[in-house]
């Protein structure tokens, strides 16, 4: 079997066992610690699936360090870099969860209008993707290649790492400061979807990308007009909602989502015609360090 069959089998295996001992852990009657705290808060509004996905991920983290470890030997990677990326990302994690239960008031209940309340589960499933993924797929354990250095992998992984995090909390808190929007309550539309994901997106590039230069070995001067650029994208696509969005002072809800959904897309049309506009927004994707999360 390859070393890339293993990797794949020993992540999958990871994952699913994982899962199936968070669920048990947490359906035995003298769980204590974080899987009381994932019991209590299902019972609390019925957010089962949320609690479970940070005790999932705190299991799964470390069970896909240890399988990942001798497919790591094999492939000649390096097992202290990666163990000590893996107890931080965990950490991560950890101080994560109190932080996402103190702001889940701002999404919906499970049982509130639509019933919409996946929308937290999403959202955690979300910021924490990357680093369980990272994990998970072994790309924490770094190899060396000819004319590495170890502590560049490991800078350019952790700056990868970094700006996919940084691009889905940004997008989370657009969507969900969009969805709260108050000034005016009928302008939230315009704010929400897809505008809020939008203009949160380019935020979170732009703070990505700004963090992840520091981490980087090298200065890159391009990244840091890629910053500059997802920073400008994001404040123009800010201001076209809310300008949209005002249109709820005297206009019903429905009318400024039917205003507010193509907006941001009419203002990338217009960046293409107008020299003026393209200045302010630019189309482009995020670019990551080559190799970085391999």
């Amino acid at each position: 079997m390859s070393v890339l069959r293993l990797r794949i089998a020993a992540g999958v295996t990871a994952g699913v066992g994982a899962l199936v001992l968070t669920v048990l852990l947490t359906l035995t009657p003298e769980a204590v610690g974080l899987f009381e705290w994932a019991r209590a808060k299902a019972e609390e509004r019925g957010r089962a699936g949320e609690a479970l996905i940070f005790a999932w991920a705190l299991i799964a983290l470390p069970v896909a360090g240890l399988l990942q470890t001798p497919v790591a030997r094999l492939r000649g990677a390096r097992l202290g870099a990666g163990w000590a990326l893996l107890a931080g990302y965990w950490l991560f994690v950890l101080l994560l969860a109190p932080v996402a239960w103190q702001v889940e008031g701002l999404f919906p209940a499970t049982d509130g209008p639509g019933r919409s309340g996946g929308l937290f589960g999403a959202a955690i499933g979300l910021v924490i993707g990357t680093v369980v993924y990272a994990v998970v797929s072994g790309s924490v354990f770094r190899e060396t290649g000819p004319g590495e250095a170890p502590p560049a992998q490991v800078r350019e992984h952790l700056a990868a790492v970094v700006v996919l995090t940084a691009v889905c909390t940004g997008a989370v808190v657009g969507l969900v400061l969009g969805r709260n929007f108050p000034f005016p309550r009928a302008g939230a539309p315009a704010m929400f979807f897809p505008g809020g994901i939008l203009w949160g997106l380019h935020a979170g590039a732009a703070a990505g990308l700004l963090a992840a230069a520091r981490l980087r070995p090298h200065p890159d001067h391009g990244h840091t007009a890629a910053t500059a650029d997802f920073a400008r994208t994001g404040t123009a696509l800010l201001v076209c909602c809310l300008c949209v969005s005002q249109l709820g002072w005297f206009l019903p809800g429905w009318v400024v989502a039917v205003v507010g959904v193509p907006a941001p897309f009419l203002l990338f049309m217009a960046a293409g015609r107008s020299e003026r506009v393209g200045r302010w927004v630019r189309f482009q994707t995020v670019e990551l360090p080559k190799g970085a999360l391999t």
